[in-house]
This record gives structure tokens, C-alpha cells and sequence, in this order.
């Protein structure tokens, strides 16, 4: 009877405990081994961008440098815009003001066309950016708003704010 058991479970080159296993939990070597498979074929295929080839023309090298030039250009002109505002700031100063009147939309697509080439990743954080400052602007706004309401004149008005530790000083210090 065990052994039928046994030849049931484990007979046949499978272990059903194991299959069963593998039903709820990752095979931890078989994922290590596909992993090993996807890293040594990238960089097989990153290795073969590298390697000199027999029939390379003028042509294939230009490509190559064409395609290499976008990140260092975006870089040194990213640089350039810095040591032009020290140089000159008051131009600088124009053309961040021109800059300011561009459409979201124009800056959305602009966004979309640098991320191409520096990762999606960067638009989502950019995106996540623009919408917490804005929430930090209307805060801010709001507690600009509530700041120039007047000081009640006695206790008995009800306070102009609702900030609980700018309430427990003030009933300290009345």
C-alpha cells in the first residue's frame, strides 16, 4: 500500500509534492536559471554591438556616432544653459520668461521626446512633480489667504484659523 502510494506520488521521473509546490511557490532554481539565460543573452546581444565587424562601411559607422550624440548634446547643452545664466542673466532671464509662457501641453510633449531617451521613469516622476507642487501651491495660497484675516479683537471671536498649535499658543499667550 505505501509503496503504491510512494510509486504514485514519486513513480515516473515526477514528484507530485514537488509539482504541487511549485503550484504555490516559485521554483527558486529553475527562476535562477532562466535569469542567468535572459542576463547572458543581453549581453550577448550588448557585446555584439561592440564587436568589429568585416563588412563595416563609413555609412554603419556614422550611424553609430549619430545614435550616440542625443544624451552627451542634451548634457552639454544642459551645462551651457547654466554657465550662459551666470554669464549673462539678464538675457537668461528673458528667455526663462519666454520659456514660462510655453503651453502644459508643449512641455508635456517636450517631456515625452527627452524620456525617449532618458526612460519613462523620469516623465512619471516629472508628472508626480508637477502635481504635488501644484497641491503645494493651493496649500500655500490657502494659508496666505487665512494669514491675512485679522486678529480677533477680544476671546470671545471665533478664531481666523484652525491650525491647533498656532490656537494653543495664542490661548497661552491671551
Amino acid at each position: 500500500m505505501i509503496q503504491q502510494l510512494a510509486a504514485i506520488l514519486f513513480g515516473g521521473n515526477r514528484n507530485a509534492v514537488k509539482e504541487l509546490a511549485e503550484v504555490f511557490r516559485v521554483n527558486a532554481e529553475a527562476s535562477a536559471e532562466r535569469g542567468h539565460a535572459l542576463d547572458t543573452a543581453a549581453l550577448s546581444q550588448f557585446a555584439a554591438e561592440f564587436v568589429a565587424r568585416n563588412q563595416r562601411t563609413w555609412w554603419d559607422s556614422l550611424v553609430d556616432g549619430l545614435n550616440r550624440l542625443p544624451r552627451p548634446a542634451f548634457t552639454c547643452g544642459v551645462f551651457a544653459v547654466l554657465i550662459w545664466t551666470v554669464r549673462d542673466p539678464v538675457f537668461m532671464s528673458e528667455v526663462f520668461t519666454a520659456w514660462a509662457i510655453i503651453p502644459t501641453p508643449v512641455w508635456a510633449l517636450i517631456t515625452v521626446i527627452v524620456t525617449f531617451f532618458f526612460g519613462g521613469r523620469a516623465q512619471v516622476k516629472d508628472f508626480d512633480f508637477q502635481r504635488d507642487v501644484a497641491g503645494l501651491m493651493a496649500r500655500t495660497q490657502a494659508v496666505m489667504a487665512q494669514r491675512d484675516q485679522p486678529l480677533p479683537a477680544d476671546d470671545t471671536a471665533p478664531p481666523a484659523t484652525t491650525n491647533q498649535a498656532l490656537l494653543d499658543w495664542r490661548a497661552q499667550t491671551h
